[in-house]
């Protein structure tokens, strides 16, 4: 089950697929930041893209008043490499390397100390909110991020239907 795909057919428009995702352009990132992405990550976005979710997301998580962050979207290997180091600078803190957006500007992120050295199968995903320098895990890994977006809440449904 890849959970990224899921994602991507309940809460992104039919006619706007993933962008692709070059895997020279993923080993380039991790050369530039000293990582090797986890795997789930790796091979999740290798495989489907990058999704663009509609507004039907946010809607739901704030019409259901979920504990959930809003994702807006998943950043290109160069936009993981510039959104990191460019942030970084202006406070986010050092360890995390930014993958995606919420409909703010804040970002979703790996931390770059699970990923030292050989590969994992996943690593937690963090939540940095840029206007209150704050951050949270939000999940154990990427697939039980993208997972958490597919819950009973939505079940059956997509993006149509909110």
């Amino acid at each position: 089950m890849n959970t990224l795909n899921d994602f991507t057919r309940k809460w992104c428009h039919p006619d706007y697929p993933p962008t692709t995702v070059n895997a020279d352009d993923l080993l380039a990132a991790e050369h530039k930041l000293g990582v090797v992405f986890p795997e789930d990550y790796r091979s999740s976005v290798l495989a489907v893209g990058l999704p663009s979710p509609t507004l039907a997301l946010l809607s739901a998580i704030v019409d259901k008043e979920l504990d959930l962050r809003d994702l807006a979207d998943l950043l290109s290997p160069e936009e993981v490499v510039d959104e990191t180091l460019g942030w970084r600078e202006i406070g986010m803190p050092g360890n995390l390397i930014a993958i995606g957006n919420d409909a703010g500007g804040s970002k979703f992120c790996v931390d770059e100390n699970d990923l030292k050295g050989q590969s994992v199968a996943s690593a937690p995903i963090y939540f940095w909110d840029h206007d209150f320098d704050e951050t949270e895990r939000v999940s154990d890994s990427f697939s039980a991020w993208m997972g958490s977006y597919l819950g009973d809440w939505s079940r059956g449904r997509n993006f149509k239907d909110f």
